[in-house]
């Protein structure tokens, strides 16, 4: 957005310096402007690149987040992260909008909301909004609504993924980490 506004004011600011300067007596009046006016593509500030990712929870290091199969929490578990571990980020919004699909490679399984927690489902899934929340983190949400993915940490080795209102704990923030 800014970038059209500057290339509007630049545009605008040629036009008043290429007027003539005329008297009344000056029977014709003639302006020729020629702008060639180039704006690059616009970028969200710490935008995630689409690729393939493994996806940490900053409350839970132990272990990435995974799916297995369609119709099953997505987790969180501790130990070597395998294949069913890698994400594919792609964008399913308007070019800027930060939304994006999260699909296990492994598995070929979205992601969606069910009752307050994050599932695996067949195909491509739900949209998330995906923004920059501090130091390479990131939160994961469902468009236009104040609710992000989190985990509560009990005692548990296997955590699933909930839908809670943002709170900014670290229980909310994820670290995408490329594969590709």
């Amino acid at each position: 957005m800014f970038s059209k506004l500057l290339a509007f004011g630049l545009g605008a600011l040629a036009v008043v310096r290429a007027a003539p300067a005329f008297s009344f007596q000056t029977q014709q009046l003639s302006c020729s402007v020629n702008l060639d006016v180039s704006v690059a593509p616009v970028h969200s500030f710490n935008a995630l690149e689409p690729g393939q990712y493994r996806i940490w929870n900053e409350a839970f290091t132990s272990g990435p987040l995974y799916a297995t199969h369609p119709n099953s929490p997505v987790l969180l578990s501790p130990g070597n992260p395998g294949p069913t571990t890698i994400w594919s980020i792609a964008p399913s919004g308007n070019p800027g909008s930060n939304e994006y699909t999260i699909t296990n490679t492994a598995s070929n399984v979205g992601t969606r909301v069910t009752s307050g927690l994050v599932f695996s489902t067949a195909g491509r899934g739900e949209s998330f909004t995906i923004s920059p929340a501090g130091e390479g983190t990131f939160t994961i949400q469902v468009p236009n609504k104040d609710e992000v993915w989190t985990v509560r940490i009990p005692g548990n080795e296997m955590l699933p993924v909930f839908l809670l209102p943002e709170e900014g704990g670290i229980e909310s923030r994820w670290r995408f980490v490329r594969v590709d």
